[in-house]
């Protein structure tokens, strides 16, 4: 009997292996997302963005697919295309969270590539389905931070987008009081938008020796009192933020000891 029961299990074994190729022969899906694979690496990008796509007709469900497809085409210079194809599981999925990871992935695509408009239309997407993510405001911050010219000595400031980038850095503070990245951020900000300011003093003081209707020159002495308060403000709030990097710096160093 031994012998018969091992030969049946034997044939069992067998049966399961050729009904599992078999299953997989005939499920488009695995079969066009073997042969974009293939053709993947050979580096042809365009064939396997088509068979990913049609594995994905199959199958619209699989996010790894749609990942794969995205790869082929940001390799092929495609980038709406690959940002359509990493936004697509959004649709097939309730999740908050992962509607937004979908969105937090295009937006990344797009900050490697320097499309920083596309990044922020992105990572705003992203905040919609998840609005305490930090990591999405801190980008934005980041892209008006830029934008408004503060990751440059020679750019000129636009208090627009810098007046956004401190929001965008307020609210990530707000979400995490020890979100050191931030403080430091909104201090560069500040401090770009505090060269405006000290441009629109000395204009006004200017304004103020040289217009010599009463009117005009009341009206440059206001501009030039308001651009002093706001350089004294801005001032106060650099004094505040260093203080603060200083605190949570130190609170992080202290607690490396113990993590280790």
């Amino acid at each position: 009997m031994r012998p018969l029961k091992a030969a049946l299990l034997c044939g069992l074994s067998a049966l399961s292996i050729v009904l599992t190729a078999c299953s997989k022969a005939d499920d488009p899906a695995a079969v066009h997302r073997a042969l974009g694979n293939e053709h993947a690496r050979k580096a042809e990008w365009a064939a396997a963005a088509t068979e990913y796509g049609l594995s994905l007709q199959a199958n619209p469900r699989d996010r790894k697919v749609w990942e794969l497809k995205a790869n082929a085409h940001m390799r092929l210079g495609q980038l709406s295309e690959a940002a359509e194809s990493l936004t697509k599981p959004a649709e097939y999925t309730s999740d908050p969270n992962a509607k937004a990871e979908c969105y937090r992935l295009v937006a990344a695509m797009y900050v490697e590539q320097r499309e920083f408009g596309e990044a922020e239309k992105a990572f705003a997407e992203a905040l919609k389905f998840d609005p305490r993510d930090e990591n999405s405001l801190s980008w934005l911050g980041e892209i008006a931070s830029a934008r408004g010219g503060a990751r440059s000595m020679t750019d000129p400031p636009d208090p627009v987008w810098l007046t956004k980038a401190i929001a965008y850095y307020d609210k990530a503070i707000a979400l995490n009081p020890d979100n050191l990245f931030a403080y430091v951020h909104k201090r560069i900000a500040i401090t770009k938008y505090l060269a405006f300011e000290e441009q629109e003093r000395a204009l006004a003081d200017r304004l103020v020796r040289l217009e010599r209707k009463d009117a005009a020159k009341a009206a440059a002495q206001t501009r030039l009192t308001e651009a002093t308060t706001r350089i004294e403000e801005f001032q106060k709030e650099i004094d505040k933020l260093t203080t603060k990097i200083k605190e949570v710096q130190a609170a992080q160093k202290a607690k490396k000891p113990s993590e280790s």
